[in-house]
């Protein structure tokens, strides 16, 4: 399913399926999309280690709570505000990615108290709605600046 499918299937209700790129589709004004979800849907699988204590990596709330500590973060607040820092699909993107950090530093936070039980279910209830709001919001903006790309490349000829 393209990237442009799976939207119009989320937007209308339909249970998202695994979005795949066409190579063409991939990059993103300096963003590499694909990587970018992959990344912030394998947050559950490290969280989940960090609850059972297999993690095999220390990670510190403060650095997982903070928004511009990963890839999507360092884009969201360089190349994505210098480019579509006037959309409100942006500002929509830069909130739902602050919030699911928050959601992430939080659920380590109990991890590292002891509260496996907190942990555990704020990762089933609230976890997975902010990673789907950060790629739903992630994919909007993608069709929002594909079609003003679209738009402004059709005023130019």
């Amino acid at each position: 399913m393209s990237i442009l499918s799976w939207l119009r299937n989320t937007l209308a209700g339909e249970l998202p399926a695994k979005v795949e790129f066409a190579d063409h589709d991939q990059h993103f004004h300096g963003l590499d999309m694909k990587s970018a979800l992959d990344a912030h849907a394998a947050w559950k699988t490290r969280l989940e280690a960090q609850i059972r204590g297999d993690a095999g990596e220390s990670l510190s709330v403060s650095t997982v709570a903070v928004d511009n500590n990963c890839s999507l973060g360092h884009w969201i607040h360089g190349e994505g505000q210098s480019r579509f820092g006037e959309l409100s699909e942006y500002a929509q993107l830069r909130k739902v990615h602050a919030e699911f950090h928050l959601c992430a530093g939080g659920i380590l936070s109990d991890v590292h108290d002891g509260n496996a039980v907190a942990a555990t279910g704020a990762l089933t209830k609230s976890f997975r709605h902010h990673s789907d709001a950060v790629q739903l919001a992630l994919v909007r903006l993608y069709a929002k600046g594909m079609e003003n790309q679209g738009n402004s490349s059709g005023q130019s000829h």
